[in-house]
């Protein structure tokens, strides 16, 4: 668990460093790429989130070259997750992290909201 999630750390440490630093990374993502970035963020809110971390004490390490855009991105994503996750406990549904992603990366592949 804790090494997907480190995994899942470098895989987004290494898409920030692929893509041209003046460019809006999130702006050029296709679809796919979107949705795996998406799916990412979620499941590592989710394991915040099952740790018992509060939203507001997830830090985010920034590299400084961000744009508004990409940090409100980050930032909102966070938020769903830690918001999707508060509701399906309410109701008592437990999911696993591949669950989730794949749950996660499956509506943002099909245009739904989850």
């Amino acid at each position: 668990m804790a090494r997907y999630i480190k995994s899942c750390v470098a895989a987004l440490a290494l898409l920030a460093v692929c893509l041209p630093a003046a460019a809006d990374r999130i702006s050029r993502m296709n679809l796919t790429e979107l949705c795996t970035y998406t799916a990412r963020l979620k499941v590592i809110g989710y394991y915040y989130y099952q740790q018992g971390t509060r939203r507001e004490q997830v830090k985010v390490h920034w590299k400084g070259d961000e744009t508004r855009n990409e940090i409100e991105f980050v930032n909102r994503v966070l938020d769903e997750a830690y918001a999707r996750l508060a509701a399906a406990n309410a109701d008592a549904t437990r999911f696993s992290e591949q669950a989730f992603g794949d749950m996660v990366y499956n509506a943002c592949m099909s245009g739904k909201d989850l």
